[in-house]
């Protein structure tokens, strides 16, 4: 036999992974701890070994985590007993290296420290990876019998358990470094971290005169989103909407999560051009549909903007008038981000005023409802009324429902508040019933989708009936599109319930939605009322008129009514008459009216007439 041969230990499949962990757990190159030496003094004084070592296997070293009686810290792995160690299950043993084709001629036998025999325990980390040895050396042959094996073999497992409670200890404190800076939903930056970042994206910009853009994104609905689908699915729309902005986020900015329902996007920029540019691409991405729950899904979601430094030069400034932004802006905009500026303040002081004053308007009995006639565009005659909620605020006079109910709906009032709606129109209807036995004339109550979701809606509306003796079938509901735009088994109760009790269902502002018209199939909807802005430019709009007539044709063929909003001139009644709609409502027929004018004209037809007091 060739003394001077020797063979290098194999790398096994698998070697990136074993790596990967080894790294992972910050164990190399680190200075002597207590927790490893003490193994180390402990097996040399009961094995009486002159040389025990721990080690671990790096790509080209083996390192010495621990050491007794070597002075060395390191040594090639082509030449380590314990390169050849790690790729046996769980110990090795060469009695006498010399008498070992392996090791013979191993420069660690032949010199220094002339090893002749070798036991090493495999120590393994937390996700079972082989990470070095705890090792027992001589410089003589030995015989190493099963007892010593064995608890060679228990202090190996001991060191595991060191490794394995380090582990934890740093996934601890990186746990608590990420929680205190990342949003553990999204994996995003939070509010904390997103400020430090665009402070410095702040001093950049100044120094290289540099636009920085502040876009705040708000989930319109995401307490609805939750009810409907669940938190998990709530959740699982919002990790996609922060992908997305992740994937979209422009060279040199950042995304963050401020809170439940507000993301934040920062960036520089060179003009208004390339500002443009990147805030068209981000909203085109963001109107594509969402997967959830293996159905498609679309956010609804607002944008607010600012820049730096012509609306602020603090971070805190920019987030504010990025988020007021969104508080004034329309819903409806050319632009996908509508930005803050002095002229909004005036708004902005409204709308704060106006949330204050609605938080108290039930108490003191401020609301009050008006009905607008539905008729016949066949006969004039009535046929319905739909109930209107309005407001007096003691403090700001008469507020537009355009003001007041998307508030309402935002924070939350809404749902005591139609809950006065509902109770105040079978009221009504309970006293028109009363004044004429034969009163058959319903009425259309609009519903919210936060109203919807609740599990208990159809029951306690039933029940709301029942006690003011009203008939079912004078009650209607009007609800949206966007109450419809998910599955969910809850708003499909309540609506196959409310039918099923004569209580029909309308689809209000119909074609302004944007879901499919799956949801026509699966809830038991009777009529379509077309929104007014598909009338408003007929019969001369060669849009609104295809989209109306498109409306009526589907309606007829899914046997459906169709109602007609907003009619004001006698020339969309003319085009709506050539296309046998079957209701209309509008000012030329009448405005909407106090409850005591309505009985008047139930035995006759209303006229088309271009205004009305009342």
């Amino acid at each position: 036999m060739n003394q001077n041969a020797y063979i290098p230990p194999e790398i096994t499949e698998g070697e990136e992974e074993r790596l990967e962990e080894l790294y992972g757990l910050r164990l190399l190159d680190t200075a002597s701890e207590l927790r490893f030496d003490r193994y180390t003094s402990l097996v040399a004084s009961i094995f009486g070994f002159p040389i025990v070592l721990i080690t671990l296997l790096d790509r080209d070293r083996q390192w010495f985590k621990s050491r007794v009686g070597w002075n060395k810290t390191q040594c090639p792995r082509d030449i380590s007993f314990c390169g050849h160690a790690i790729n046996q299950d769980s110990l090795l043993v060469v009695p006498d290296a010399l008498d070992d084709p392996r090791f013979a001629g191993n420069p660690l036998v032949t010199g220094e420290p002339y090893i002749r025999f070798y036991a090493g325990a495999v120590v393994r980390g937390p996700a079972g990876q082989a990470l070095g040895t705890l090792c027992v050396l001589d410089h003589q042959p030995r015989y190493f019998d099963e007892e010593h094996r064995i608890r060679l073999r228990q202090f190996a497992d001991l060191i595991e358990n060191e490794i394995a409670h380090g582990a934890d200890l740093l996934a601890l404190k990186s746990s608590i470094e990420r929680s205190a800076y990342y949003d553990p939903l999204t994996q995003l930056p939070n509010r904390q971290l997103l400020m430090d970042r665009l402070s410095q994206l702040l001093k950049l910009a100044t120094m290289e005169s540099l636009q920085v853009a502040v876009l705040l994104f708000n989930v319109t609905g995401l307490r609805l989103i939750n009810q409907s689908l669940g938190t998990q699915g709530g959740d699982e729309l919002l990790q996609q909407l922060a992908q997305r902005l992740r994937d979209n986020c422009p060279k040199g900015g950042s995304v963050a999560r401020l809170q439940a329902d507000e993301l934040v996007l920062v960036f520089p920029v060179l003009n208004d051009s390339q500002r443009k540019e990147v805030t068209h691409q981000i909203h085109a991405t963001l109107e594509h549909p969402y997967r959830c729950l293996g159905q498609e899904h679309y956010l609804r979601v607002r944008i607010g903007g600012s820049l730096f430094p012509d609306q602020g030069d603090s971070p805190e400034a920019l987030i504010e008038q990025a988020s007021a932004a969104i508080r004034v802006s329309p819903e409806s905009l050319a632009e996908p981000v509508h930005y803050f500026d002095a002229a909004h303040s005036d708004a902005f002081s409204e709308i704060l005023k106006i949330e204050s004053c609605l938080k108290r308007a039930l108490a003191r009995d401020e609301f009050y409802l008006l009905y607008q006639p539905i008729l016949s565009l066949t006969t004039g005659q009535m046929t319905g009324v739909e109930a209107l909620l309005r407001w007096r605020c003691s403090e700001l006079g008469q507020v537009s429902p355009d003001r007041f109910i998307p508030l309402a709906e935002q924070s939350g009032l809404i749902l005591p508040i139609g809950r006065w709606v509902r109770e105040e129109v079978c009221r009504q209807l309970q006293a028109w019933c009363s004044e004429q036995p034969d009163w058959d004339i319903p009425v259309a109550v609009n519903v919210s989708p936060a109203e919807l979701v609740q599990p208990t809606f159809s029951e306690e509306l039933l029940n709301r009936l029942a006690l003011a003796q009203v008939p079912e079938k004078l009650l209607r509901i009007e609800i949206t599109e966007h109450s419809l735009v998910r599955d969910n088994e809850a708003v499909e109760h309540n609506l196959v319930r409310l039918k099923a009790r004569n209580i029909e269902i309308n689809i209000d502002d119909f074609g302004t939605g944007y879901s499919s018209l799956s949801y026509l199939r699966r809830v038991p909807v009777s009529s379509l009322k077309i929104d007014r802005s598909f009338i408003d430019g007929l019969p001369t709009s060669e849009d609104g008129a295809t989209i109306t007539r498109t409306i009526i044709e589907m309606a007829k063929a899914l046997g459906m009514e169709q109602v007609a909003e907003g009619i004001e001139k006698k020339e969309q009644l003319a085009f709506l008459h050539g296309q046998h709609c079957t209701y209309g409502q509008g000012y030329l027929f009448s405005r909407p009216l106090p409850p005591d004018q309505i009985p008047a004209l139930r035995s006759r037809p209303v006229l088309p007439q271009e205004s009305q007091n009342g």
